[in-house]
């Protein structure tokens, strides 16, 4: 993270993973020892835009992709900047603290983005238009005009965004969603999924920048840090979301402190296009010893023939009928895999081809989110087509 920079920063994010690239080394074997090589040896040169915990975590993982030297540096915190020129020491990257200056970089093909989420959309779409590739962290954008703004970069630019909702590239995720697609428990009805933890939000401010708990900077928590499992909850549904009705609050600690306005704790529920109906909860005020119970994330898909129970490294079929034992649907390659978010941010450009995390995804995340955070606020029903976004 980037403490004190006043302006850009680190995204937190506590669902981030060591990369691993043996599944896109294994998917791209299939293309021959010649082919591949060709496609590896172009060149993509990147800069970073914001080096915090997360930024710093992006630029590891593309210092181990073949043939994406490190251009440029770019942050407002000389000790975040300095330390990720270190990182990148053996491509004397260029130091900035201006962002717009990396956009007029002409020798820059592709831009990480991982400021304060307040910043995604307006450098995002700039870096559209200037024709560059974006890696750009969760969420698109706080407001459903910064969404629309980059929508409209992307339309009209010759290059593409991938967002940085990592969960999309899970194996487990991958191995245990095509099943509810492939009609395993016929049609799905019911989504209910929580993403509970014990942090109190003493020990939360503790590892986290000030930035992240103002809402006008953050988007509050529903949109910084559940547009993780609500983009599942997307992928699962298969569908988009037309409605949508929640509560949430900052319940601890009392009395509230002036300027305490990022809820730990709220509940949405969501109705989708296809009529699958989504119950989801955040909460991050639980004692440490309510575990089995309470904590932990998960996702309980229920449908016409069954239900599937997903959770990290695990995917189990209930079948409707039966009362014996549910079956395991995940391989153990599945369960062990670590994502490669960014392999296929590479090989997409490299294959001219949209990333799996592409604009719809990064999009239809962000509003889903936005729009449950307006009716938290508002305490009433809100609708997709309020939002006035075009995806």
């Amino acid at each position: 993270m980037s403490p004190g920079g006043p302006g850009l920063g680190e995204e937190e994010d506590a669902m981030s993973e060591q990369p691993d690239r043996r599944t896109f080394l294994l998917g791209a074997a299939a293309l021959g020892a010649g082919s591949l090589h060709a496609m590896q040896s172009r060149e993509i040169r990147t800069a970073f835009i914001g080096v915090g915990n997360r930024g710093k975590e992006l630029l590891r993982q593309v210092l181990n992709q073949a043939n994406a030297p490190v251009a440029a540096i770019c942050d407002t915190n000389p000790t975040a900047r300095d330390e990720a020129q270190g990182l990148a020491s053996r491509y004397s990257p260029r130091s900035v603290t201006e962002w717009r200056r990396v956009v007029d970089m002409k020798d820059v093909d592709a831009v990480m983005i991982a400021t304060p989420c307040n910043l995604h959309a307006e450098i995002a779409a700039a870096c559209l238009d200037a024709g560059k590739y974006v890696y750009c962290e969760k969420p698109l954008g706080i407001t459903a005009e910064e969404v629309d703004r980059v929508v409209k970069a992307a339309r009209r630019s010759k290059a593409f965004l991938q967002i940085g909702q990592q969960m999309r590239y899970y194996p487990w995720l991958q191995g245990a969603i095509p099943h509810i697609h492939n009609g395993l428990i016929g049609k799905p009805l019911i989504i209910k999924a929580q993403r509970h933890s014990t942090a109190t939000p003493e020990q939360e401010k503790g590892h986290l920048p000030e930035w992240y708990f103002d809402p006008k900077i953050s988007g509050d928590r529903i949109v910084e840090n559940g547009v993780h499992n609500l983009d599942v909850c997307n992928w699962i549904a298969g569908s988009l979301p037309v409605s949508v009705y929640g509560f949430g609050k900052t319940y601890l600690p009392k009395p509230k402190p002036p300027g305490e306005e990022y809820m730990d704790a709220y509940s949405v529920m969501y109705m989708y296009e296809n009529e699958v109906n989504l119950t989801y909860s955040e909460a991050k005020l639980h004692p440490r010893a309510l575990k089995e119970l309470a904590n932990g994330q998960w996702y309980v898909v229920f449908g016409e023939k069954g239900a599937v129970t997903i959770k990290r490294g695990s995917a189990l079929f209930y079948e409707m009928s039966s009362e014996s034992e549910p079956r395991e649907l995940l391989t153990a390659e599945q369960q062990n895999a670590k994502e490669d978010a960014m392999g296929d941010f590479f090989a997409s450009i490299r294959e001219k081809k949209e990333p799996f995390a592409g604009l719809r995804v990064a999009a239809t995340a962000a509003l889903t989110t936005i729009m449950g955070r307006k009716a938290i606020y508002e305490r009433r029903m809100v609708t997709w087509k309020e939002l006035g976004v075009s995806i």
